[in-house]
């Protein structure tokens, strides 16, 4: 279970997934007076739509910092690494698209390499990942955060090449935050005086949900 997650860096512009031409078409608005509004606009959906779904949706690198391994200690088969092994594992619960690197920290509160692992794709999402250590640090620091995995999570442009369209961002993330946009562009204030307010069914969180991580523990 991880207990902390830090972003370091994002990869594309927030344009890059939903361009201002996009955001402004479904605004309907043709003229370029609050270009500079719509753009930020478009970064406070990206933000939202991350919030409620528990990751980066632009792609991104992030580091997750975990207490400890999940399970009893087993023994990994490398021919066969894919099976659903309890064990001497890390569950990290994202749309991770691959992990970079996995340090430890020893009792000296050094940073370490850690080497002899193994990531395979596991039943609880198709972005998600299980990590099997074959060989595991025996001298782990006291502390909360133990080790630190480094991967790069959220989905490809749509414009990548090369990879599963299924790792592209999808139109459901998209159309969701345009209606973000499109609420906070229409009430600039927090409060809505003199009228008649409805939630829309089928709504910005309906177009998220299938895409949200739940972390099981």
């Amino acid at each position: 279970m991880y207990i902390a997650r830090e972003l370091i860096s994002k990869d594309n512009a927030d344009t890059d997934y939903i361009s201002l031409a996009d955001a402004k078409q479904h605004l309907r608005v043709t003229s370029s007076a609050d270009d500079s509004y719509i753009s930020g606009l478009i970064s406070m959906a990206l933000d939202a739509c991350e919030a409620y779904v528990g990751y980066s949706i632009r792609k991104a690198t992030v580091k997750y910092a975990f207490d400890g391994f999940t399970g009893p200690v087993v023994t990994v088969d490398t021919l066969n690494p894919f099976g659903y092994i309890e064990g001497n594992m890390l569950r990290i619960y994202s749309r991770v698209l691959s992990i970079t690197n996995i340090k430890f920290v020893n009792q000296a509160n050094t940073v370490q390499t850690a080497t002899g692992w193994i990531d395979a794709p596991v039943k609880f999402g198709q972005f998600g990942r299980s990590v099997f250590f074959e060989t595991l640090p025996d001298n782990l620091t006291d502390d909360d955060v133990r080790l630190i995995v480094e991967i790069k999570e959220g989905f490809e442009l749509t414009s990548a090449s090369n990879v599963n369209e299924s790792a592209k961002f999808p139109a459901s993330i998209k159309y969701a935050a345009l209606l973000l946009i499109g609420q906070y562009y229409d009430n600039r204030q927090s409060v809505v005086i003199g009228a008649s307010v409805n939630k829309l069914d089928y709504n910005h969180e309906y177009l998220l949900d299938k895409f949200r991580v739940v972390n099981f523990g």
